[in-house]
């Protein structure tokens, strides 16, 4: 147990583009990846596949990904986005 912090929470889905910033500790930005040619505009997809975060992802690239929280320091180069999200409490 790392231990547990009180941070505003910010989430932006700007069509192909989401983001999410947890205070000063977490900030992500994706861009879901469109291939060339592809005249709908869809993102790439990978359906029925085992993940932990989910089996149906959209591959995505990282514009910013970093974490320093508890001791935890990490910057990404790669991204995956899934759409659904429900949030509970």
């Amino acid at each position: 147990m790392l231990g547990v912090e009180r941070a505003s929470i910010e989430i932006d889905d700007d069509g192909l583009r989401h983001s999410v910033r947890v205070g000063d500790g977490i900030d992500f930005e994706i861009q879901d990846i469109v291939p060339f040619g592809v005249q709908t505009g869809e993102p790439v997809r990978f359906s029925g596949m085992f993940h932990p975060v989910a089996s149906d992802l959209t591959m995505a690239e990282a514009k910013r990904s970093r974490i320093d929280a508890f001791g935890i320091r990490y910057e990404g180069k790669t991204g995956l986005s899934t759409s659904d999200f429900a949030w509970a409490a």
